[in-house]
């Protein structure tokens, strides 16, 4: 996992983001900061089978009955 070369563990039982930065996405387990795995991409983002990337930030703009949209870097993406 990426962030274990900056000394922070996986993260295991969540794919919720608690924030990002240059390095990647970060969650939150018992107390400390973990690294978001790439398979959490995968299974949290149900925008990429539909061609769109998964939003880094949580607000949303429109929601339809694929779930909730947010727009970044002027463009679309799931969250």
């Amino acid at each position: 996992c990426w962030s274990e070369e900056l000394g922070y563990p996986c993260c295991t039982s969540s794919c919720h983001v608690y924030s990002f930065d240059t390095d990647g996405q970060w969650g939150y387990e018992d107390n400390h900061w973990c690294g978001i795995p790439s398979s959490c991409d995968q299974e949290k983002c149900w925008s990429k089978k539909l061609g769109y990337n998964c939003c880094q930030g949580c607000q949303a703009y429109e929601v339809d009955s694929n779930g909730k949209w947010g727009y970044e870097n002027n463009e679309w993406c799931g969250i």
